[in-house]
């Protein structure tokens, strides 16, 4: 096991992306074999038992402790990598990094500027957000967990006066061709997007760039805003300016079905101050009702692949017609494509074990599998499925959102820091009953450089842990991107392929892969003929 110490720093708190890059930096420090610094959050202090660098030191420290915990072959390299470890830590802000302590100061130096990101703790979000409201620039607010009277105070403000507040809790945005947050290098073009689900909109926008079309926007107002006690308001602005845009041509709405009284009301909205086409993706088991004056020019899907045709459809046919060959695999096709995996499961390899790093594509897989009348556990269940006694341990067919703040408290989103979800895979591999891990790759800004890569050894270690209890353990791996982004779409694809993994084209076809494989092909064809029917292709369309 080597040799293994722990420090606490006291009261010292470290942003968690700067904690993430000095523990990749120590491992590379010969002779260190596990590295970890962090705060001292209950998630924290399970990683570093999982890393086998947990003492006694580590349990006694408080969420606002940082600890540096090192596993080393000798005594030297140890005492080396926390000799590092502090001198990192001590460091400054990256030089070149223009620093300023006030909005004035900030809006003085950058007087053109039309959008602030803001990314504090959510309780001070509004304060730091309406400085910048006042003074008539549109704000995108990353920052999660901030109240509910918060942002429908802002909300409110900016809507009265034609400004934009994207998010709380927004991941994703697309605005003039600048990806601001997570998202995907994807070309100009005639789609405009408001979305309430942020890796729906980078699926979404991705998918739309892979069928040869294009994003004029992409508009993320944040999950509360499709809620009673925000009412729409965000996704309505952005509509009704999506549509006075010369450059869009068709609408679309990625999203959770909001509350009733807000869907109405988004309704009567588009109705009234909308005339292009739309499409209206609201995701999951959700029929939609149109007002009349909708009908013809509205279509809606239930699912990210849909909605992405549906509005490549409404801009080019020719475009949808080939892109529904690529991305709609026919189901004899699949069964054929598939047949070898499942053949080489033995008897016992009967569960899908699902390990997401993107919110929407998690609850986008439960809903499919559902739909295939496949019995779940989540840590984040849709109504009528079951929760995971213990997020950390899968029991049966287990579809985990990692992205959950059970496992990112004090940590870095698990699209930046793979480590919790590459523990994660080798467990899953150690029971016997597992037939396939199904896992999203999200590429683009913000995200890990190599997710792929990142996870090469976790997964070949898994194979070889099958392997030797004389199992195939099938890896289903969804890369979410495209040719443009800075990781290489088509080298994550390759990597995953030297694995022998399957690399589906949507999220929805690897869930479907996942449960053909695990039935072995066994599911009523029709509950398949209406998979196809109701998730592959729009339920209304627009003439």
């Amino acid at each position: 096991m080597g040799y293994v110490k722990t420090v606490v720093e006291k009261n010292l708190v470290r942003d968690s992306l700067v904690l993430m890059k000095i523990s990749e930096d120590l491992k590379k420090i010969p002779g260190v074999e596990e590295a970890l610094v962090a705060m001292g959050t209950e998630t924290n202090k399970k990683l570093a038992m999982d890393l086998g660098v947990f003492t006694p030191d580590v349990e006694k420290a408080s969420e606002g402790d940082l600890f540096i915990a090192i596993r080393a072959s000798s005594q030297e390299a140890l005492e080396k990598a926390i000799a590092a470890a502090r001198e990192m830590l001590s460091k400054p802000a990256g030089a070149g990094e223009a620093e300023f302590y006030d909005v004035d100061m900030a809006l003085a130096a950058l007087p053109d500027a039309n959008l602030a990101l803001i990314s504090v703790p959510g309780e001070y979000a509004k304060e730091v957000a309406m400085k910048f409201l006042e003074r008539g620039i549109h704000v995108h607010v990353f920052s999660d967990h901030v109240p509910k009277e918060d942002e429908v105070e802002m909300k409110k403000y900016a809507f009265e006066r034609g400004l934009l507040v994207l998010g709380p809790g927004a991941g994703t945005s697309i605005i003039n061709g600048v990806a601001i947050a997570f998202a995907n290098a994807v070309r100009r073009g005639p789609i405009g997007i408001v979305a309430s689900a942020g890796t729906g909109l980078q699926e979404v926008s991705s998918l739309i760039h892979n069928l040869g079309s294009g994003v004029s926007q992409g508009l993320g107002v944040g999950g509360g805003d499709v809620k009673n006690y925000v009412g729409g308001l965000m996704m309505k602005l952005g509509l009704k300016l999506l549509d006075r845009d010369e450059e869009t041509k068709v609408l679309t709405i990625v999203a959770k079905p909001p509350e009733k009284e807000t869907l109405e009301s988004i309704l009567q909205y588009v109705e009234k101050e909308t005339r292009k086409p739309i499409v209206f993706g609201f995701m999951g088991k959700f029929t939609l009702s149109l007002p009349k004056g909708l009908v013809g020019r509205a279509s809606a899907a239930r699912s990210l692949h849909a909605t992405a045709l549906e509005a490549v459809r409404l801009v080019d046919e020719e475009l949808y017609e080939r892109g529904k060959e690529k991305l709609t695999i026919q189901y004899e096709k699949l069964l054929s494509m598939l047949q070898p995996y499942w053949e080489e499961l033995s008897p016992k390899q009967k569960y899908i074990r699902g390990l997401f790093t993107g919110g929407t594509l998690t609850s986008e897989a439960l809903t499919l599998l559902d739909e295939l009348k496949i019995e779940l556990y989540s840590n984040a269940p849709l109504p009528g499925q079951k929760q995971l006694p213990d997020p950390f341990r899968s029991v049966g067919n287990t579809i985990v959102d990692l992205g959950e703040e059970e496992f990112t408290a004090g940590r870095a989103h698990p699209m930046i820091d793979p480590t919790i979800r590459r523990l994660r895979l080798i467990e899953e591999a150690k029971d016997p009953e597992v037939a396939v891990v199904l896992m999203d790759f999200v590429l683009g800004y913000g995200s890990h450089v190599d997710p792929v890569g990142a996870h090469l050894p976790a997964i070949k270690e898994a194979q070889k842990i099958a392997e030797a209890d004389g199992r195939k353990l099938v890896i289903i791996g969804y890369v979410l991107g495209v040719s443009g982004d800075p990781q290489g779409y088509e080298s994550q694809i390759e990597k995953l392929r030297s694995v022998g993994a399957i690399v589906p084209p949507t999220n929805a076809v690897g869930v479907l892969s996942a449960a053909v494989v695990a039935s072995r092909g066994q599911i009523s064809r029709d509950i398949v003929d209406k998979f196809y029917k109701e998730y592959f292709e729009a339920y209304i369309k627009a003439r």
